[in-house]
């Protein structure tokens, strides 16, 4: 092997540069700058180590299609994203035949349009429980300084200590309002961000297997017909039923998964959101009826005192 200052060509047109260390040398002791040499040698093969490849792509396998580990590999995904993107393409244009089941994209439309409607119905709800918290504080300030005055101000005592009572009840009641209301936004998320996003996930699934399956079915049915003009073209419709064949199964299983999992989250759907409902309905009614029935005691016993108040009042210096 040819000795050269920069590495040695190996098989593959790949040339390794070997350092070497830079340790203290003589030039550098006399203040040169030290020069950086190669020798020649090429390093041993690592195990499992493969000269020129493309890097393995880790974590990140791409639904129906190869992962990238080699030229050999890379050509063949390079071949399988020239067919979706050419199938994809000719169904935006108009010209490419799409399978669709009528029934279940109706199904995943309604679907899609009940998780937007229901992140609509969270965000006014979240909106409500952040003023109608701002509110129960504002109340037990309230409350606070009523009782403050009431005993700073005996005059007005009675006036004082009713308001005060008054808005503490109204700060409970609002409390109790407020915890159900959190249940609600907690509930609707949870079917949101979770029940519904992973039926979404898998509906995403299928329509990925759609478009593989319908782009290797166009092109076994061009190859049928290429075959009857073009003998060479027969050779290539034994390998590309087999791959038609695999994408059909994967896409027949996620048809199948979708119309599951699109049943049971009707099923949870109709449960959750008739129960959250109930339970925010009744607390509505117990927030205003509990309210006003516990504030008629407060309001008696205000009007009783007030009468007593004016039984026994004297008359203003203006009036006398």
């Amino acid at each position: 092997m040819a000795e050269s200052t920069l590495g040695d060509t190996v098989e593959g047109g790949d040339t390794y540069l070997q350092p070497v260390d830079l340790g203290e040398s003589e030039s550098s002791k006399q203040g040169q700058k030290p020069v950086l040499k190669f020798d020649g040698e090429v390093p041993p093969e690592q195990p499992g180590e493969q000269v020129g490849d493309i890097h393995q792509i880790e974590g990140a396998e791409l639904q129906g299609r190869p992962r990238v580990s080699s030229r050999g590999t890379f050509k063949e995904w390079t071949s399988h994203q020239i067919k979706i993107t050419k199938q994809f393409v000719s169904e935006k244009l108009g010209s490419g035949v799409r399978t669709v089941d009528t029934s279940l994209e109706a199904r995943i439309d309604s679907l899609r349009d009940t998780q937007r409607k229901y992140s609509q119905l969270i965000g006014l709800a979240s909106q409500f429980k952040m003023h109608f918290t701002q509110v129960i504080e504002i109340q037990k300030a309230l409350a606070e300084q009523f009782a403050f005055l009431s005993v700073r101000t005996t005059e007005l005592h009675n006036e004082f200590s009713s308001n005060s009572e008054a808005q503490k009840t109204l700060a409970r009641a609002g409390e109790g309002l407020l915890a159900a209301v959190k249940h609600f936004v907690s509930g609707f998320q949870t079917m949101c961000s979770k029940t519904m996003e992973d039926t979404l996930h898998t509906v995403k699934l299928y329509e990925s297997a759609r478009l593989n399956y319908d782009a290797y079915r166009a092109e076994l049915e061009s190859l049928k017909k290429q075959a009857e003009t073009n003998p060479t073209a027969v050779l290539r419709i034994e390998p590309a039923t087999a791959e038609f064949e695999k994408h059909k199964a994967r896409f027949e299983q996620l048809h199948h998964d979708v119309d599951i999992k699109l049943k049971l989250l009707d099923e949870n759907k109709l449960k959750v959101v008739h129960n959250q409902m109930a339970i925010l309905l009744r607390a509505f009614a117990a927030y205003y009826a509990g309210g006003h029935t516990a504030l008629e005691p407060i309001l008696a016993d205000f009007r009783t005192k007030q009468a007593s108040y004016r039984s026994r009042d004297t008359p203003a210096w203006l009036e006398s």
